[in-house]
């Protein structure tokens, strides 16, 4: 009999761990101090994509606290501080700090051993440098709004005060460095576990339409536009948002650098591209 109970319970374990295999949970990576946070529409949209529990936004500073949030019924769990002091840092300690966060997840809260991200602005080059320093992990990436080229924002003093004791992150921002350094040491998309893919979607703002926090999108896309000649999201070149390795998947002409983040039709299309399966 206790044969018979203990082959059963093997049986039983072995079709959990095969129902489980190959599913991914989903993390959420912000951009530059997170002063672009996920609206609750954009959040809506995951968690109806992958169900309750199964979505994660990680934040970027020391702090590794995990706490819960109730949208609509469905749980989000975060990991870190949602304010002003995440992302404040460079990408290389970014994304040893997410590396922290997935860990203290997937030991006590469920997250998935392979994940799919979906990284906004400066968090896209956060995950592309994760999945370096971990690497068959990542089963797919989706970058909103990324300066995967740099911006030369990084180089104005009008824009970068806007982002004070954030040096360390704009440094990383700036094109020498993205393309100079940070491209050449980490291509697109990098070591990603079995038939991952890297995806872009991509912002235009348009004038006065952009503003942001505090109007620093209109700064922003006024400086690109009249100073180094270029169409942008207020913030990030159009074409410093793709690069080779990746699939240039939508650019949404009417939504600024703060919209990819706030607007559900931007999740919607980013979903479209990472499947829990």
């Amino acid at each position: 009999m206790k044969k018979i109970i203990l082959i059963a319970l093997g049986i039983f374990l072995f079709s959990s761990v095969s129902a489980l295999a190959g599913t991914y949970d989903l993390v959420l990576v912000h951009g530059l101090t997170n002063k672009y946070q996920w609206s609750d529409s954009f959040l809506d949209k995951c968690l109806q994509k992958y169900g309750s529990g199964n979505v994660y936004a990680i934040y970027t500073d020391n702090s590794t606290r995990v706490w819960t949030r109730w949208i609509n019924g469905r749980k989000l769990i975060c990991c870190g501080e949602n304010n002003y002091s995440a992302g404040d840092d460079s990408v290389a300690t970014q994304a040893v700090q997410m590396r922290t966060k997935t860990q203290i997840l997937q030991q006590s809260y469920g997250l998935s051993s392979k994940i799919k991200i979906i990284g906004h602005s400066m968090g896209g080059l956060v995950s592309r440098r994760y999945i370096y320093n971990n690497p068959n992990t990542v089963a797919g990436l989706v970058t909103l709004g990324t300066p995967h080229q740099g911006s030369p924002l990084a180089y104005e003093g009008s824009w970068v005060s806007f982002f004070v004791g954030a040096t360390a992150a704009v440094n990383n921002l700036k094109p020498s460095w993205v393309q100079g350094t940070f491209n050449k040491s980490y291509p697109a998309p990098g070591p990603m576990a079995s038939g991952g893919k890297m995806y872009t979607i991509r912002g235009d703002g348009d004038g006065w339409d952009c503003w942001g926090w505090a109007g620093e999108l209109s700064i922003g896309w006024t400086l690109l536009s009249t100073v180094h000649w270029t169409d942008s999201d207020g913030a990030v070149p159009k074409d410093a948002s793709q690069i080779s390795g990746a699939t240039a998947v939508a650019t949404f002409s009417s939504y600024d650098h703060k919209e990819l983040v706030t607007k559900s039709a931007v999740a919607d299309k980013a979903l479209q591209y990472l499947s829990p399966n």
